[in-house]
């Protein structure tokens, strides 16, 4: 009897919470690519990752990027777009490209980019996030041509592409990049706030050969993240599998107590 009762509940607990789904929500982004030599701070010309010559201005130490960026609930955020290419990495040009989620621990999303070099290809770089901007604009609910930039959230309200002060709809309490700890002082524009900011915690290039050399990937910092598409999916079938399960198990259960 109790047993029946107890499938009865959570039959009830089923039927009541209805289909699962997942909230997947794509964006265009723009942000910036900050690389830092051995010691983690670009500092001197032996120690730094520059994106063309020695002879450039500091500002292109950092290099924009932009691609699409896919957030799933259920998997975390991909980018299979994403690949951009900085002219110097200890001599030679590198490539940085796709991004796939690690884990997310409440804002914290670790995350991993695939760096090619010379000879090495595919060489993990791992990067975390803190996504409180993202996260807060996602549970505030996001509709398509929705703007995240920097702290702010704007809806184009009369669908002119034109993002005016009247339109934003709430800040984000996004946090400020921890690229803009290691530009302080040097005369570039720090980015203050993005949706994706990377943390001190990015561990940079995962291989003996390039031990402490960091990459820094801001989202939406200082630029944007438009959303391009919000939809819901079912959750595998496995979930209604149970369900029926858990019904046929409420028959054999009464069978028994009959």
């Amino acid at each position: 009897m109790k047993l029946t009762k107890t499938l009865i509940t959570a039959a009830i607990m089923f039927s009541v919470a209805g289909p699962a789904s997942a909230s997947i929500i794509t964006f265009d982004f723009t942000g910036r690519l900050t690389v830092t030599g051995s010691s983690g701070v670009p500092t001197s010309s032996n120690d730094v990752i520059r994106n063309f010559s020695a002879s450039t201005p500091y500002d292109t130490w950092q290099t924009p990027v932009s691609a699409t960026l896919t957030y799933d609930s259920s998997i975390g955020i991909t980018s299979t777009t994403f690949n951009v290419t900085m002219g110097e990495f200890l001599g030679l040009p590198t490539v940085v490209h796709d991004i796939a989620t690690i884990s997310i621990s409440g804002n914290l999303i670790n995350a991993q980019l695939l760096g090619d070099w010379a000879q090495y290809s595919n060489i993990p770089v791992l990067l975390q996030w803190d996504a409180t901007g993202l996260m807060n604009a996602i549970n505030y609910g996001l509709q398509v041509n929705d703007k995240l930039s920097g702290n702010n959230l704007y809806r184009d309200f009369n669908n002119d592409h034109v993002y005016d002060p009247s339109e934003l709809v709430t800040t984000l309490g996004s946090a400020t990049p921890y690229s803009d700890v290691l530009i302080a002082g040097t005369g570039v524009a720090p980015q203050l706030y993005a949706p994706l900011a990377a943390t001190s915690a990015t561990q940079g290039y995962d291989h003996p050969d390039f031990v402490g050399n960091r990459a820094y990937l801001d989202i939406g910092s200082g630029n944007s993240m438009y959303v391009t598409s919000v939809s819901t999916v079912p959750l595998p079938a496995a979930v209604w599998l149970f369900g029926s399960g858990l019904l046929g198990l409420i028959g054999m259960a009464r069978r028994k107590a009959a």
